[in-house]
């Protein structure tokens, strides 16, 4: 079969796949899901109810322990199916070993969290400047390919190992105190 013919028959089958009566990005099945999880669900559902009804904040922060624990096991499923899939897909593709790829895939994804979740710590220390600045450099490049320097620790703009001048050291302690998004010039 020709990649050609192949690329149409999947559009084909994406198109009747479609379903355009729904918007939302996931739908989670809760025949999915255990009965104690059911239970959390539907309880998460009436404090959403109330708090649209009242308005109360305070419903939501007496309640955060079982709005996070939702949010915890709606993520847990969704990783689950990810780092099961998509090592599936891989290897039917190119027929490499499973295991090998499930495992290096696995490993990117853990470190792909790690350097998300350590930008989202920074990102939280950023003034409105310092976030348009980052708005804007994301815009003249829309396929980055790595993290900007400057970001994370990882890539920050002056290196560990650089030097010990004492700018140099001054200019990463900034950089540590406040990450600054990288700059267009």
């Amino acid at each position: 079969m020709k990649t050609n013919d192949m690329f149409r028959r999947v559009e084909n089958i994406s198109e009747k796949l479609n379903d355009p009566t729904t918007h939302n990005l996931l739908r989670v099945d809760l025949n999915s899901l255990s009965e104690a999880e059911k239970a959390l669900f539907r309880k998460v559902d009436e404090i959403s109810e109330e708090y649209q009804r009242t308005g109360n904040p305070e419903l939501l922060v007496k309640n955060d322990d079982l709005i996070y624990k939702n949010i915890e096991i709606i993520y847990k499923r969704v990783t689950e199916l990810y780092c099961g899939i998509i090592p599936m897909f891989i290897c039917g593709a190119t027929a490499l070993n499973y295991e090998v790829v499930k495992s290096f895939f696995q490993l990117h994804f853990l470190n792909f969290e790690a350097d998300l979740f350590e930008c989202v710590r920074n990102l939280q220390r950023w003034e409105e400047r310092d976030i348009q600045e980052f708005l804007c450099e994301i815009k003249s490049r829309p396929f980055l390919i790595r993290i900007p320097r400057g970001f994370n620790e990882y890539n920050s703009k002056i290196s560990k190992t650089a030097g010990n001048s004492k700018e140099a050291q001054k200019t990463e302690d900034r950089n540590q105190e406040s990450p600054q998004p990288p700059s267009t010039g």
